[in-house]
């Protein structure tokens, strides 16, 4: 009897041991003589998925070095198979993969990358990025990332008439006369503030669980 009882529990001890060795997603408890199995469900986040970021860092091309970091959020959940693959308000973090302060003749410029994302305390490596913001540019300016066409507008108007007249009608030509003013001066530094909204897209596969 006794050692029928020892095969038995060797049995026991191997069914438990194989069963804790599974590779399909799925967690094993045990309590006492009882063993549950519960199925850890995984979502796939396709390369190519754009990803819309609230930056909660300050960031300047000024002082920006390449490696810096910076921390941000989930603005608008991301959604797959009808699931909440990344909720909004998940925290997502990076670094300033490019930056090339302002100087006479040549503009501003201030590229970041997504390097993670954090969903249900569980961190994921993810690779992402943006397109470069450039001073003077219009994505810039809609950013809100520099001074503003109009106050490029208004160092036009001045330069032509020298009256405030002038600076008004300078800073109705606005837009495209910007580039000018910035390369003809020491320019502006590109500046983003905490709560710009980016949108940064994945060039891998993420497999994010639930």
């Amino acid at each position: 009897m006794r050692h029928a009882h020892w095969i038995s529990s060797i049995a026991l001890v191997a069914a438990v041991a194989l069963s804790g060795c599974r590779d399909d997603g799925q967690a094993v408890q045990t309590t006492g003589s009882v063993t549950t199995t519960s199925r850890m469900a995984s979502l796939t986040i396709p390369s190519g998925t754009s990803i819309d970021v609230t930056l909660n860092t300050s960031l300047t091309s000024e002082s920006a070095s390449v490696g810096d970091s910076w921390t941000g959020s989930v603005r608008n959940s991301s959604v797959l198979d009808g699931r909440n693959a990344i909720p909004a308000g998940s925290t997502v973090s990076g670094t300033v993969t490019g930056s090339k302060p302002a100087r006479k003749g040549d503009r501003a410029m201030l590229d970041l990358g997504l390097t993670s994302i954090t969903v249900a305390d569980h961190r994921y490596s993810v690779r992402g990025g943006t397109e470069a913001i450039i001073a003077g540019s219009t994505r810039a300016r809609n950013l809100g990332a520099i001074a503003g066409s109009a106050v490029a507008g208004a160092l036009i108007g001045n330069a032509v008439s020298g009256t405030g007249k002038g600076a008004l009608i300078g800073g109705v030509i606005g837009g495209g006369a910007a580039t000018g003013v910035v390369a003809a001066s020491d320019g502006y530094q590109v500046v983003l503030k905490p709560g710009t909204a980016l949108t940064f897209t994945t060039s891998e596969v993420v497999a994010v669980r639930h």
